[in-house]
């Protein structure tokens, strides 16, 4: 018979294993890495079965690329190219961008515009509605120059790209003329790609490769709104498991679990180079989920349940736990090996997280949380510790 390690009468040292664990990881988080979806740029993954040298592939596609500060990189079944923005690419989005703004602007203004005429025909003498005509008029006429402008800046920064300006099919239809704007980037988005993939077959032979491109301040965008999503998950977290517990020992040890969780994943990312990216928010994500599914059944079974010891009911919960953990284990482990050798980065690296977090959670769960429970069970029922 196994020996039930919650009998030991040093089963509170236990926590110290998990706490060690989360400590060392703080150390290798700054390292983390932000893929090209979080800090803008231009990632392609290639799948290619030579094994060329980095460094010199780096230098080459520098010189194919102008402009491109390439980084190159073994991957799962490849190599991961990195570059920066192309600058054509990204200042004309940023004109895009103006229009867009400029193009909600004049919306606005042409609304109230039309609005305050239809009423200043009835009231012809009312001197509020005739400011309000001159103040969206001067809106009006105002966006429509800054459409026109940004338009003009557009296309401008994407000749290097398309070869010509392009001039606006209508300088009056401002929705055309948006819709214009927009088409324009896309045609250069994937011009510019095509040429890239070209470029990088023609210094390295792949099977099938991946691109993806985000701006910097696309990716900036994405990068606050994972970190707002991440502190709001935490703290409905934090609310869903005092109203459980309705008592601040289990509940701490319960978010504690979740939390030492997801700081060890984020090391072992650092440490692993493992880059952070929206695919990798996804598996932390995931993690949070399943840390709190088996941190909130062990307290449940060891609070609520009166038909055993609490070690033993800890003990009983640890050998259900094990099946559980170890079965997504061995699903996650398949999910990775078919992604490495499908070469698919997206699932590789959401499953390379989610295994070190369930391994990271098997220290958790069972050497921190349920000793933590389990003392509380017993100070609660005033049962002294030995």
């Amino acid at each position: 018979m196994v020996r039930n390690i919650y009998e030991s009468k040093h089963y509170k040292l236990f926590i110290l294993i998990p706490v060690a664990l989360m400590l060392i990881s703080l150390i290798f988080i700054p390292h983390i890495q932000l893929d090209s979806t979080l800090r803008g740029g231009i990632s392609v993954q290639l799948q290619t079965n030579t094994t060329p040298d980095t460094r010199a592939l780096t230098s080459a596609i520098n010189g194919a690329i102008p402009g491109a500060q390439a980084s190159v990189s073994r991957a799962p079944g490849g190599l991961s190219i990195t570059m920066v923005d192309n600058q054509s690419l990204a200042t004309a989005q940023a004109s895009l961008l103006t229009l867009y703004s400029a193009y909600s602007n004049y919306s606005q203004y042409d609304f109230n515009l039309t609005a305050a005429q239809a009423a200043l025909s009835q009231q012809q003498s009312n001197s509020t509605l005739a400011a309000i005509v001159a103040t969206s008029q001067k809106g009006v006429n105002v966006s429509s120059a800054q459409m026109l402008s940004a338009f003009g800046a557009e296309s401008a920064a994407l000749v290097p790209v398309l070869g010509s300006a392009t001039q606006p099919n209508s300088t009056t239809n401002y929705q055309a003329l948006v819709n214009q704007g927009q088409s324009i980037y896309t045609t250069a988005s994937a011009k510019y790609q095509s040429r890239v993939v070209s470029k990088l077959g023609s210094l390295v032979p792949f099977t099938s490769y991946s691109y993806n491109e985000v701006t910097a301040t696309l990716g900036a965008y994405f990068l606050s709104e994972i970190e707002y999503v991440i502190i709001v998950a935490f703290i409905l977290v934090a609310i869903a498991v005092f109203f459980i517990f309705r008592t601040p020992i289990p509940s701490f040890s319960v978010v504690f679990g979740a939390t030492s969780d997801i700081v060890v994943a984020l090391g072992a990312m650092g440490l692993l180079g493992i880059p952070l990216g929206v695919a990798s928010v996804g598996g932390l994500l995931m993690l949070l989920g399943y840390s709190l599914d088996t941190d909130i059944l062990t307290a449940v079974r060891i609070l609520k349940r009166n038909d055993a010891t609490p070690e033993a009911r800890a003990f009983s919960t640890f050998k259900t736990g094990l099946t559980m953990t170890f079965t997504a284990i061995i699903s996650f482990s398949v999910l990775f090996a078919v992604s490495y050798f499908a070469f698919i980065p997206t699932y590789s690296e959401i499953s390379a997280v989610v295994l070190v977090g369930l391994v990271t959670d098997l220290i958790t769960t069972w050497l921190a949380n349920t000793p933590i429970i389990i003392w509380y069970k017993k100070r609660k029922d005033g049962v002294r510790s030995s």
